[in-house]
């Protein structure tokens, strides 16, 4: 973490903003995985906790209209691009108030009304899609940026390269965020990755690449602004490396055990959210009593939102079949288990 002197208060509500977003994302995940673990919710879910600062950086550099894609571990993602605790939470426990009206769950979370193109739950496959939307920003002649997130797993997989190639011949205003938790499921890097230096190989396709501290949230939100800028003047895409680690298993049904405890514990030591508010309060930025407060707001907001989603009503049967068919009688012959 660089050290920092006492800011101006423009700078000073912008790192508060920052410290309540991961705040938020990590009680959100640690919510959610207790809530699953007492029973509460069911499916699958992949958590984030120890990544907050990557989200939270990039997307405090974005405007409201620029896109962003992400993974099956998207939570933090679209919560630092806007999704609100309340609506997310509720898609979690498969309600109608959900952000998807409980049809997406955690593996589907997306805001189209906040240019959140979703998450997915098949690997890179948020990629394309990514690219897509940069295309149609350069046909509507438009500034928005897209940032595609994505993790160390996704990053040897076909769509990355063929997406890479094409955001470089294209020019496109893309940024490619590497959300690099070490592991590809149990896999470490080590063994699946033939090139070490992920940003040479990245410099490989034309495009501008750096690494940062995936655990510093200022030196992450200073690597997207730059990335950021270049692709609004029109200077092509960027790719940003972001070293972290996932304090969790792969999913809530891996306990993560397998991984030398040790390695944990350094991670853990680690903390974003820790190293930020030591350095709020060093620097003099921020006072216990505020990072308090906001701490104890925030957990309240999420205690709400849970009681909320838990009362909610659930989908109707009857609607399972809306948005999947562009006629509605077809839809509703399928319904009924009718052949179109």
């Amino acid at each position: 973490m660089v050290k920092v002197k006492k800011v101006d208060a423009q700078t000073r509500a912008l790192w508060l903003n920052m410290f309540r977003t991961m705040l938020r994302i990590r009680k959100f995940e640690d919510a959610a995985f207790e809530l699953y673990q007492a029973g509460r919710l069911k499916g699958l879910m992949h958590l984030s906790v120890g990544q907050e600062a990557i989200p939270t950086g990039v997307c405090g550099a974005l405007c409201e209209d620029d896109y962003i894609s992400t993974t099956h571990r998207g939570h933090g993602d679209a919560i630092a691009k806007g999704v609100t605790v309340e609506s997310a939470m509720a898609e979690l426990f498969g309600k109608t108030t959900g952000i998807c009206r409980g049809r997406g769950g955690s593996l589907h979370i997306a805001d189209l009304s906040k240019h959140i193109l979703g998450a997915n739950g098949i690997v890179g496959a948020g990629i394309p899609i990514a690219v897509g939307a940069a295309l149609s920003a350069r046909y509507r002649r438009t500034e928005q940026v897209t940032v595609a997130f994505f993790g160390d797993g996704a990053s040897m997989g076909g769509p990355l390269h063929e997406c890479m190639n094409m955001a470089s011949l294209w020019h496109l205003s893309m940024v490619f965020v590497r959300e690099n938790n070490q592991y590809a499921e149990s896999t470490p890097c080590c063994d699946h990755t033939g090139i070490p230096d992920i940003v040479r190989w990245a410099e490989g396709y034309g495009v501008r690449a750096c690494r940062v501290d995936g655990n510093d949230v200022l030196s992450v939100r200073e690597a997207a602004l730059e990335a950021v800028n270049r692709a609004r003047r029109g200077e092509g895409p960027s790719f940003i490396e972001c070293p972290t680690y996932r304090w969790h298993g792969h999913n809530v049904g891996d306990s993560g055990t397998w991984r030398p405890a040790d390695e944990i514990a350094a991670w853990k030591a680690k903390d974003p959210i820790v190293r930020f508010r030591t350095l709020l309060l060093e620097s003099k930025n921020a006072s216990e009593g505020e990072l308090d407060a906001i701490d104890n707001e925030e957990e309240q907001r999420m205690r709400q939102a849970i009681a909320a989603a838990d009362a909610a009503p659930k989908p109707d049967l009857q609607c399972a079949f809306e948005h999947t068919y562009a006629d509605p009688v077809l839809g509703a012959k399928a319904m009924r288990g009718v052949r179109p």
